[in-house]
């Protein structure tokens, strides 16, 4: 097991975590506009459930294009980065927020195992995290 790996995956997980409770706060707003809007009843459509994915999936990719770094990823100092080491595109990091929790314990548990923290298809398409 390389420790730097495993200390990067401990990070990410840290600063995950950091970051879905920013998530769940941003939730909690848009949950308590929506519930006035509909004269103060429970929202209980599956629809509405749904519909803040996208919310997700764009706070992770805002973060992401503008300047590689979340709030939580800030805190933990690390970053993502394309290959010229600038932060990614909004599109790959729409993509990767859509695909991230799929893809995020295989990942993690790839990076602590092994020497190599990312493959060549993961730094060209959705950057590589690193240590600020």
């Amino acid at each position: 097991m390389n420790k730097s790996s495993s200390l990067l995956a401990f990070r990410r997980i840290a600063a995950f975590l950091y970051d879905s409770l920013l998530l769940l706060a941003l939730f909690m707003i848009i949950t308590a506009v929506a519930v006035r809007l509909n004269n103060g009843e429970a929202i209980e459509h599956i629809g509405y459930k749904l519909a803040l994915l996208p919310v997700a999936w764009f706070f992770f990719a805002w973060f992401w294009s503008h300047g590689g770094q979340t709030l939580g990823m800030r805190a933990w100092r690390i970053k993502i980065l394309d290959n010229n080491r600038k932060a990614i595109s909004f599109f790959r990091a729409y993509i990767r927020a859509m695909i991230g929790p799929v893809l995020l314990p295989a990942e993690l548990l790839r990076s602590v195992l092994t020497k190599k923290h990312h493959n060549s298809e993961q730094q060209w398409f959705l950057g590589r995290f690193e240590r600020v």
